[in-house]
This record gives structure tokens, C-alpha cells and sequence, in this order.
């Protein structure tokens, strides 16, 4: 460990929870109101608010380092743009527009920015590892008779990790918009509803994999306001839509990315893949439906290596509903279906596939609640070093042990760094939470754990209900290094977190240099839900736990050295290194060297009906290895598996089913015990060993 003191002074948090009656799925910790002393953001719609609202998003990133901007339900006016800065939540009280009553929509912005798409300025800039959550956007002087080409409501000045969640875009006249400059990814947009005129989703240059979820773009949700609103007919907003050429959600040069629970009605295009520059469309989409559409999937450019999956999906077009327009170059370029109602003609290149619908149990995806109300500051309260100069082990052990004496809570860690020198331990029904509110994979901000201690897991999480959230973990001492980057990671290193308890959950974590990540033991109902990774040698292990519900992890060694900027981590391998004539970047000397013989992403023993949906991983041995267990899978992706690994490895009796799975690499793609079976759509792989490709 570097003897060097890092000087950073913080202002004292005085975060707190959300009295509110709109956000009962979670605990909510925030920094600040923005609508109370000293900013008073005007929540009668009156004055302006921009100004307010950005001072109170510059002091908790600027003075604070992050964490949550607290906006409560009312309207506020926005006349010009608000930027949300890095490791900053802009958090609002959500209400969802499908049981909207009357006028109440909880938080909401009525826009009054720039008038012209030319001038480039968007409701919020939300910058590359931000996010915003819970708010409704609504453009009082847009009409349908004359549209307003405002610009896109989000739109990111920077590449990043952004998060849009439990948004609502009553009359946008575009939605969402990647930067167009640089490579973006691992982008979370979940639970994004409202009507667009010209255009919902914009994704461009998605270098690495991004999740798309709950997404519902229709004209109804502007044309059934409440009369007070003076909102257009249906049939108007879907008029004007017509004029205007628009088109649901347009990609180009995307790698891989996700979409999954997504309803697209009334636009010209459904679904545009334009033509790529960089790489083509290869993503997976599930659960898609895109109705009165003249073209409900036009594809410019598809994958020449594995295509582009859909399955259990519904889409219409008048003019056609496939239209497949690649080049040529490969008669891999294909949409290939599985159980896809069509409804239109098709062109190009296609694989339709039908079968027995895949499906799982819809059991319980919510996380549990702390035990109760109350909030134990790590820092404030007990005396925690979040500028990482003293071990601060003891003090926030001290929190979680009173909370776990008086029945639960949440011991929060606001925004710094943490040195830990040992173990830490949550109790049941306590959550450990961190200041970011979505995923994180940015190792310089948010809350960031500096962990050194090897003998044990870091963070043991014991007793039902009890969980993590919003936490990075970085391993200073456990990275390939410039010296000797072909020396393996200490592979002997315990899980960093270590689950014990029924409904216990892991969630927005990032773990950076881990030998080996996550552990859940005899823990039904478990939750793991977005998680970044560099990890060497174990991913996540499920052992002896049932009904398990696993989603977003995200493994890649690119995620570790862009953002080293602490000094603990200078020593990390930073250019590429010559083998003979070749001269290999970074990322592969740590891939082809390391992770691809040593890396096995899941681990499941003796753990059955476990669902697994949207991960992946970019170079490893293994993707998943079960024993005596069964999981069901929606769009998986292994990615860089070299020879002497699998896809999936079955012993003991195991199965597996699902959808949409792309591999690649240069191994057999499976290895399947007698006695256990994979199922991928209508392709039974026990029948079938030597099968390289489903979906």
C-alpha cells in the first residue's frame, strides 16, 4: 500500500431520506433539496428554475463530489439547460403517466428552452456518468398543427455511463440522443415512456454494450392529458408524426446492445439501423412491439458475424414490416427471428424461427426495503474518512453494527474515497449504500472502497433482506502491471462480497481489480442488478440458492486504467506491450494473457430456476458453469472466448433455456454432460453438441 497522503478536503454531508409518497420502491438518499433553502427552485411553475436547480446539482458535484439532488413533485418552469454532472442523480418524485390522475404527474419540467433542433440545446445535459430519475418533461408551447423542432430532451455533451430511468416525455419533439462525438456504452435507459414526434431514441457509436428496458413511445400519452392541458386529438399527434418522417428508435455503429420490453406506435420507421461507418447492428431485442408503423424494422446495416436476434416479438408495417437492406457481404447478415408475429412484407435477409414460447416464473424483482427509516451517516455520525487518509473500517462497522442492533436501516457512505484495511459485515435488513443511485463505472467518483485486506471477504452481507448499493470497489494491489503484465492476479483473494440470508441483493456496484466478485450461499430470492466488473478469475458464484434474479453485469478489463487517476493505481498497466512483431493494447495484453485462462463469469451449483438476463462479458475462459442447477437466459452474450473455454459447461444434471445468446470466439461453444440440456429457441443443443449459434 502507497504511504502517500491524498489531501482532499469534503464539505460534511448532510444527506437524508425522502419523505415521499411517490418513491416507495426504494430507499431514496439525497444531499439536497433543490426546491428548498438556499436554492428554492419555484415548484408552482412561475419564475424560472433553471438557475436554482443547477446551483443545487453544482453543490452536491462541485463541493460534495456527488451523490442525490432531491427534486419534489410540483412544476417547475426551465427556460434554459440544466446539466447534470458527473456522479450526480437529478431524483425526482415519479409517477408512472399509465395511472396518472387528473394533473398529478409528481415532478415535472415545463420546457421552455431554445425553440430551434439547430441550436443544439437540450432540456438536460446529462454528462457521461450521471444520471436522472423520476421526472416528467412537458413543452406547454409545442402544437401539433405547426411542431416546434425543439432539440432532444437528454442529450450528452460526453462519453459515459449515463442512466435515464422513470422518465416520462409527454411532447417531446425528440427524446434521447447519444454524444456525437466519441465512443459511448454501458448507458442504462429504463423505464421510458411519452410521446415523440420526430424521433425517441437516437443511439450512436455504442462502443460497448448498452441496456435498454420498459421502453413505450406512443401518441397517447400526450393526447389523454387531462383537458386542462388543451392536448391534441390521437389521430393529430399520429398526423403529425406522419409529416415529420420520425422513426422510434434509430441506431448506428452499435455494439451489442440490448432492448428488451419495448413498444413503438405510430412512427414512420419502428426501428432504423442505419447504414455503419464503424460497426454494424448486433444487438438483441426481446419483447419488441412497433404497430402502425409504414416500416416496423428497416435495417441498413446488420452483422456480418452473427446477425441481429428477435424473438418473442410483434411488428407490423405497411409498407413492410422486415425490410433488410445490408450489403451483402456474408450471408450471416440476417434478422434472425424466434416466435416474431409479422404483419407487412419482408425483404432481405431473414431467419424466421417459431417454437414454444420461452418464459420464466415472474417471481419478485423488487428489491427489499431496509428494516426501517432510519439513517446512520458513516462520516457525519461516526467518524469515517471519506478522503481515504485514515482506515475507516472501524467507524463504518461501528454504523452497521447500531443498525443492525436496532433492527435495520440504511448506513450511508456519502461520496469519497474509503481506505479499508479490513472487513466490513451488513446486518439483516440494513442496506450499505453509496451516493450514486445508478451503476457506476467510473473508479474515480462516487463512493469508492480502497481495499487491501485478502484473508476474508470484503464485505459480508449476513441476514435476510440485508444488501449493497451505489459502492465501487477498487483492489490497488491486484491489477496486471506495467512490470509484469504477464503475471497473473492473485487468484487467492476470498470473494470481495460474500451474501448469506434469503432476499438478500447486490446492486449499482462496481468492482474494478477483483480476483474473484461476487458470492451468494443459501440465499433464495437473491438480486444482483447491474454490476461492473474487472474481475480475474470468479464473477459471480450461486451456490444452494434458489429462485435467483440476475441482470445487467457487465464484465470488461476496459473498464479498469481509463480511470486511474488515484495514485494507488499508477502502477497499473497502462500502453500495450510488444509480443515479438505485434504490439497488443492494453486491453488485450490483460485479455489474451490473463482473463481468456483464467476468468469463468458464472458459477451456479446446486441452484435451480435462476433467471439471467442482459449480461455479458468481453474475454474470458468461460462464460457460465453449472452443476446440478437451471437458469433461463434472455440476451446473453459471451464475447471473446478462446480456445480451451465454453459458452456454457453443464455437469450434474443441469439445464438451461432462453433466447437471444450470441458467442463468440474460437472455442466449441458448449459442453453438455449426458443427463443435462440446453434449450435455445427451438433448438435442442443436447441433440445438437457441435451447434456454434443460437437464438
Amino acid at each position: 500500500m502507497s504511504n502517500e497522503k491524498l489531501t482532499v478536503e469534503r464539505k460534511t454531508s448532510a444527506a437524508f431520506i425522502v419523505d415521499s409518497k411517490y418513491i416507495t420502491d426504494r430507499v431514496a438518499v439525497v444531499e439536497t433539496n433543490a426546491a428548498a433553502e438556499p436554492w428554492f427552485a419555484d415548484p408552482t411553475g412561475q419564475t424560472d428554475s433553471t438557475e436554482a436547480i443547477q446551483k443545487a446539482i453544482d453543490f452536491c458535484a462541485d463541493t460534495l463530489g456527488g451523490g442525490a439532488v432531491y427534486l419534489p413533485a410540483g412544476r417547475y418552469r426551465v427556460e434554459g439547460s440544466i446539466t447534470v454532472k458527473n456522479a450526480t442523480t437529478l431524483l425526482g418524485d415519479y409517477v408512472d403517466p399509465d395511472k396518472v390522475t387528473g394533473t398529478d404527474y409528481g415532478t415535472m419540467l415545463l420546457v421552455y428552452s431554445d425553440k430551434r433542433f439547430a441550436d443544439a440545446v437540450p432540456a438536460v445535459k446529462l454528462c457521461g456518468h450521471a444520471a436522472v430519475d423520476g421526472i416528467t418533461f412537458y413543452y406547454p408551447e409545442q402544437n401539433v398543427d405547426n411542431p416546434i423542432d425543439y432539440y432532444y430532451t437528454f442529450a450528452s455533451p460526453t462519453e459515459g455511463f449515463r442512466t435515464i430511468r422513470n422518465v416520462t416525455l409527454l411532447n417531446s419533439y425528440c427524446g434521447i440522443t447519444s454524444p456525437l462525438v466519441g465512443a459511448t456504452g454501458l448507458n442504462t435507459i429504463d423505464n421510458v415512456k411519452g410521446t415523440v414526434l420526430k424521433e425517441g431514441l437516437y443511439v450512436y457509436n455504442d462502443a460497448d454494450i448498452s441496456y435498454y428496458r420498459n421502453m413505450h413511445f406512443t401518441p397517447d400519452y400526450w393526447a389523454q392529458m387531462d383537458g386542462s392541458f388543451s392536448p391534441p386529438s390521437c389521430d393529430a399527434v399520429r398526423e403529425a408524426m406522419k409529416a415529420i418522417e420520425s422513426i422510434g428508435i434509430r441506431v448506428q455503429n452499435t455494439d451489442r446492445d440490448c432492448f428488451r420490453n419495448v413498444v413503438l406506435d405510430g412512427f414512420r420507421y419502428g426501428f432504423y439501423s442505419e447504414k455503419p461507418c464503424r460497426s454494424a447492428w448486433n444487438g438483441s431485442l426481446y419483447n419488441v412491439t412497433v404497430n402502425n408503423a409504414e416500416y416496423g424494422v428497416y435495417a441498413e446495416g446488420v452483422c456480418g458475424a452473427y446477425g441481429t436476434n428477435i424473438a418473442e416479438s410483434k411488428i407490423s408495417g405497411s409498407k413492410y414490416a422486415l425490410c433488410n437492406r445490408s450489403e451483402n457481404h456474408s450471408d450471416v447478415k440476417a434478422l434472425n427471428l424466434y416466435n416474431v408475429e409479422l404483419e407487412g412484407e419482408c425483404e432481405g435477409s431473414i431467419i424466421n424461427l417459431t417454437g414454444e414460447k420461452m418464459a420464466c416464473d415472474d417471481y419478485s424483482r423488487i428489491t427489499p426495503l431496509p428494516s426501517n427509516g432510519t439513517l446512520y451517516n458513516a462520516v457525519r455520525d461516526y467518524g469515517a474518512d471519506n478522503t481515504s487518509e485514515t482506515d475507516s473500517t472501524a467507524a463504518i462497522q461501528k454504523a452497521l453494527d447500531e443498525a443492525g442492533e436496532k433492527g435495520g436501516g440504511t448506513v450511508y457512505l456519502p461520496a469519497g474515497k474509503y481506505l479499508l484495511e479490513g472487513t466490513l459485515t451488513v446486518h439483516a435488513g440494513t442496506l450499505l449504500q453509496g451516493s450514486c443511485h445508478y451503476a457506476n463505472g467510473h473508479t474515480t467518483m462516487g463512493t469508492i472502497l480502497f481495499a487491501y485486506s485478502k484473508e476474508k471477504e470484503l464485505i459480508t452481507v449476513e441476514g435476510q433482506s440485508a444488501g449493497i448499493s451505489g459502492i465501487s470497489v477498487v483492489y490497488p494491489d491486484n491489477c496486471v502491471t506495467d512490470t509484469e503484465y504477464t503475471k497473473h492476479p492473485d487468484k487467492n483473494i476470498p470473494y470481495t462480497i460474500r451474501c448469506v440470508g434469503k432476499n438478500t441483493y447486490v446492486k449499482n456496484v462496481s468492482l474494478s481489480c477483483t480476483s474473484n466478485g461476487i458470492l451468494f450461499e443459501d440465499s433464495d430470492d437473491f438480486i444482483i442488478d447491474r454490476i461492473f466488473m474487472t474481475v480475474w478469475h470468479n464473477g459471480v458464484k450461486i451456490v444452494n440458492s434458489n429462485r435467483g434474479y440476475i441482470y445487467g453485469i457487465h464484465t470488461n478489463v476496459g473498464l479498469t486504467g481509463y480511470y486511474t487517476t488515484d495514485s494507488r493505481c499508477s502502477h497499473w498497466i497502462k500502453g500495450g506491450k510488444h509480443f515479438g512483431e505485434h504490439l497488443l493494447p492494453r486491453a488485450y495484453v490483460m485479455i489474451d494473457h490473463t482473463i481468456c485462462h483464467t476468468l469463468t463469469l458464472f458459477r451456479f451449483e446446486n441452484s435451480k430456476d435462476i433467471q439471467l438476463i442482459e449480461n455479458f462479458h468481453y474475454g474470458a475462459l468461460n462464460y457460465a458453469l453449472l452443476d446440478a442447477s437451471s437458469l433461463y437466459f434472455e440476451n446473453a452474450e459471451g464475447s471473446r472466448i478462446l480456445k480451451g473455454g465454453v459458452l456454457f459447461g453443464l455437469t450434474g444434471s443441469s439445464e438451461v433455456r432462453g433466447v437471444n445468446l450470441i458467442g463468440y470466439g474460437h472455442c466449441p461453444p458448449f459442453n453438455i454432460e449426458e443427463g443435462s440440456r440446453i434449450t435455445i429457441g427451438n433448438v435442442d443443443i443436447a441433440c445438437k453438441p457441435n451447434y456454434n449459434y443460437g437464438i
